[in-house]
């Protein structure tokens, strides 16, 4: 039987460059805590790995980042064609280096979704690659700020930062330095076929994919909710005789903590031990919180998020269950009915929203006008790719919202402290899920249908997902929360009741988090607190924390400021630090 363990040539992180200036500053930009370093030159450029082990013969070097399932047996690859070859058949989320001493190339391949972050910077003359954004320097791409505006993250390629690609899922790139010739080629490709699927194909891709990730490395903790993606993972492990063990993390913010009730309601019904959590009520103003912005390159909006409190928990888990791929891939994420003109109605920010005009308060007119006009120019660019109808935007969502949020995609944050284990991040899952139609997917019908036929006893607790209560075979339950549902809204529309009755959820001002922040850091991340500004709007107040930590994260980047029309929060902007 073939040894499925995790290989030895497992990696965190890694940086190459070809053309720059080595690869150590690259790595300790991406270090978030002391790691052991690996770096070693090669045919005019350096490649350096943070943690795990890399494997080297005969002057060759493969390293791998993430966790690769099916991954071929290393000896087999010994010149960069078979690299070529066999690296691109593994699933799972991973990004795999090899260095050919003899022909004096590199090749690199990217997992069939792209989930595993990789970015890149191209001069003439050179390659640098690294595993975050915080490895290089340049100025703010104002085009993909202009998409964090409107939709809260990234789109396509582009980064945050000018000049710095995110390489493309189901990639390999093979680089020659000595000609400075770089190939792109696409492995595989988004399914077209729309049918009907069956639900004993689906869970049977879903069973097999478990069973590779138990069998590749330590027991897992599964991070087990109140919604669907967990709960389905924990009732293919007990299917699998897979013995596990629960972390549940409360959300005191959203419907009196349904979503952690709901978790232990479903571990006690399946004999499951857990250990359950509370958040500390500060967390956004504690080093925990800096952590997190500097583990995800502050790319993507996090501020009093609830899923941006549960890294600080995962340290001693060594490795976690996480429903990612089930959660996008088998219900219509953020996505109404139809094509395209429905999904950028509701999703995509106009320029007269809130979001927008925040802009307008913190940069000059011109600024603000080239981020809208970049997006919107990617914008029809990206949708061209796609067919518009539920089909395409599910796809437009997964390759965008789904990989470039590092609050949904944990292989951006979580990877730092643990191994990632996603059930469903395997070819023929997806080929079988994408198939599905809209309409079976919608209010949940095909999630509730696949857990029914894997174990009736999987609904007997409702669900709550996206603030939504899904009735279970409890039904005094269900009603129940449903009660509290009203609670938390009426508590919401009158915070100086909720006051009175103890459930306040007032939430301190970015600017207060900065002092409490500067406070606390011998070295702070945001270099500002006491700084004098204008009186803003709350959500401009906001925009300008996540713009302030983004530009401290990735220290030297600089906003530019047209002097003539720029507000002074945009100058004071341009020179924190």
């Amino acid at each position: 039987m073939p040894d499925r363990r995790i290989p030895a040539v497992l990696t965190v992180k890694i940086a190459i460059d070809f053309g720059g200036d080595g690869v150590n500053g690259m790595l300790r930009a991406q270090e978030l805590r002391p790691a052991e370093r690996t770096v070693c030159d090669i045919g005019g450029g350096t490649i350096g790995f943070l943690g795990g082990r890399i494997e080297r013969r005969d002057g060759n070097i493969l390293a791998v980042a993430g966790l690769p399932i099916g991954m071929p047996d290393a000896s087999g690859i010994t010149t960069y064609k078979d690299a070529v070859r066999l690296l691109p058949q593994c699933d799972g989320a991973f990004v795999a280096v090899f260095w050919d001493a003899a022909d004096r190339k590199l090749v690199v391949v990217t997992d069939f979704l792209g989930l595993k972050p990789l970015y890149m910077e191209r001069r003439p003359g050179g390659l640098r690659l690294a595993s975050e954004t915080k490895a290089f320097s340049g100025a703010p791409d104002l085009a993909a700020w202009g998409a964090f505006i409107a939709f809260g993250h990234t789109i396509g390629a582009r980064t945050l930062m000018a000049g710095v690609e995110r390489v493309p899922p189901a990639t390999i790139l093979v680089y020659d330095p000595a000609t400075d010739r770089l190939e792109t080629t696409c492995y595989w490709r988004w399914p077209t076929e729309r049918r009907r699927v069956d639900r004993r194909e689906v869970l049977d891709a879903l069973r097999r994919s478990v069973r590779a990730y138990a069998d590749a490395g330590p027991p897992g903790t599964l991070l087990l909710s109140g919604g669907f993606d967990s709960r389905l993972i924990l009732y293919l492990l007990k299917d699998q005789g897979i013995p596990t063990r629960a972390l549940i993390v409360s959300h005191p913010d959203e419907l009196f903590d349904a979503d952690g009730r709901f978790a232990r309601a479903i571990a006690r019904s399946s004999g499951t031990p857990y250990r359950s959590i509370h958040p500390p009520a500060d967390f956004f103003a504690t080093p925990g919180y800096l952590d997190y912005l500097k583990a995800s390159d502050a790319a993507t909006p996090s501020l009093h998020l609830f899923i941006a409190q549960i890294a600080q928990f995962l340290e001693e888990e060594g490795a976690v269950w996480e429903g990612l791929v089930p959660g996008f891939i088998l219900a219509p994420l953020h996505q109404p009915r139809g094509g395209f003109p429905e999904y950028l109605r509701q999703e995509c920010r106009s320029l007269d929203s809130p979001a927008w005009k925040a802009a307008f308060e913190l940069f000059p007119d011109a600024i603000v006008r080239q981020m809208h006009d970049g997006f919107q120019a990617d914008l029809s660019r990206e949708i061209a790719e796609y067919p518009n109808d539920g089909f395409g935007v599910n796809q437009f969502v997964i390759r965008n919202r789904s990989r470039n949020r590092a609050a949904i995609n944990p292989f951006k944050v979580f990877e730092n402290r643990c191994r990632v284990y996603t059930p469903g991040l395997t070819r023929d899952f997806i080929e079988l899920a994408a198939c599905i139609p809209y309409d079976e997917k919608v209010d949940a019908r095909f999630y509730l249908d696949l857990m029914h036929t894997l174990s009736p006893k999987s609904l007997d607790v409702p669900f709550v997902s996206g603030a939504k209560l899904y009735r279970g075979r409890r039904h005094a339950a269900y009603y129940m929360n449903l009660a509290l549902k009203r609670a938390d809204r009426l508590l919401t529309a009158h915070p100086r009741v909720a006051r009175r009755l103890g459930f306040s959820r007032a939430r301190p001002a970015p600017s207060q988090l900065w002092r409490r922040l500067w406070e606390q850091q011998a070295s702070p991340l945001l270099a500002v607190g006491s700084t004098a500004q204008p009186a803003l709007s709350p959500t401009a107040e906001k925009l300008l924390f996540h713009c302030l930590a983004w530009q401290q994260v990735h220290a030297g980047a600089a906003w530019p400021v047209v002097d003539s029309e720029a507000p002074a929060v945009a100058a004071s902007m341009a020179t924190t630090g």
